[in-house]
């Protein structure tokens, strides 16, 4: 991954400006926006969504709270995770809710630290859901706490793995994996060891929250497994890298300590926002294992026509998050390795975003 001070522009993206509204369009099918009294700290509107009584989708037969409870889950995911919204509207209309559910999931427990300046109270709210998941993932009379998020988790594995064997251990694995990653992670008080920690954290909460998706899409296979491997990586360390002016903020960097050491770049610069030849020298170190491991997602999509009985269909819309990731790491090259650059602190344009997501949801890539 080459160094570059040039923004390259997408030539797709353009052509596919047309379809710029297409995935909010399709929430027509599943939601209706309403007004929220909840913000992601740098919205300036409020956004609240609903589900409808579509086939596949409607939760109206299930209790009051079950139905507001998928509401909170939409809502969430739209206000902090957009690309993961819009991605997920591509899905079937019969998986979005679950989708939706799994992704509050992954919200939740990832602003557990973001959240507090205590890292204990970080630790206490992630324990908590350690137990929520063993209630919503557990025995079919088990009652999950009082949350939203858990009560529409409880619901949606029910649901949504009913005709692929019920929920699992593998479902329970993969749920814990994600919260035993998050406390790791709030128990860690210096600087990550190595690339090999970042790739595990990245691996236990990204990819193991594709493989829920595909698992609850019915996609099971091994091609289309490995190619979610990649693609969680790849988003976990672009994450970590996009998460670096905030940070920053509460003094916490995730370049690795090796990383840093050997490129000289001192871990004071990284918490005061100076992007030192150094630190964008180890940005670039880190970004390049990214875009190596969403290479590799990639390099899997032509043996993805045997992941079901749709050609791959269905497994290559679980993996369009790939079209974010890549177009950050494509950003940040641009601005030669500043993650502090004021353009990609502020993140693409709403619009610029929908129109490459609908247009590979369109083309069948990711």
């Amino acid at each position: 991954m080459g160094r570059r001070t040039a923004a390259t522009a997408s030539a797709s993206a353009i052509r596919a400006a047309w379809t710029a509204a297409h995935l909010e369009g399709r929430a027509r099918g599943a939601i209706r926006s309403r007004g929220s009294t909840r913000e992601f700290a740098s919205s300036s509107s409020s956004r609240r969504a609903a589900i409808d009584d579509s086939p596949g989708t409607s939760s109206d037969d299930a209790p009051p709270d079950v139905r507001s409870s998928f509401q909170y889950c939409v809502q969430r995911v739209r206000q902090h995770d957009y690309e993961a919204y819009l991605c997920t509207l591509a899905l079937p209309k019969e998986h979005r809710l679950t989708a939706m559910a799994l992704r509050a999931f992954n919200v939740e427990t990832a602003q557990a630290l973001g959240a507090t300046k205590e890292p204990h109270l970080a630790l206490m709210r992630l324990r908590w859901w350690k137990d929520a998941v063993a209630a919503a993932a557990g025995d079919r009379g088990a009652t999950p706490p009082p949350h939203p998020v858990a009560i529409a988790l409880h619901s949606a594995l029910r649901t949504s793995m009913r005709d692929t064997g019920g929920v699992g251990a593998r479902h329970r694995r993969w749920l814990n994996a994600i919260v035993d990653a998050r406390i790791r992670d709030a128990e860690l008080d210096t600087m990550p060891p190595g690339i090999p920690f970042l790739e595990a954290y990245a691996d236990q909460t990204h990819a193991s929250l594709l493989y829920l998706i595909l698992d609850a899409c019915g996609v099971r296979n091994a091609d289309a497994d490995h190619a979610a491997a990649h693609l969680g990586k790849a988003i976990g360390i672009a994450n970590l890298l996009r998460g670096t002016p905030m940070h920053s903020k509460q003094r916490r960097c995730y370049l690795p300590a090796d990383v840093c050491a050997k490129h000289g770049a001192a871990t004071e610069d990284v918490y005061r926002g100076r992007p030192t030849e150094s630190v964008r020298d180890a940005v670039h170190e880190v970004a390049s294992i990214a875009k190596a491991h969403l290479d590799g997602a990639r390099a899997m999509a032509p043996r993805l026509a045997r992941a079901g009985v749709d050609g791959g269909a269905i497994a290559r819309k679980v993996l369009l998050p790939a079209v974010g990731t890549g177009r950050y790491l494509e950003a940040l090259e641009a601005k030669d390795f500043d993650v502090f650059h004021p353009e990609l602190v502020r993140g693409a344009n709403p619009i610029v975003t929908q129109g490459r997501i609908a247009w590979a949801a369109f083309r069948g890539t990711y």
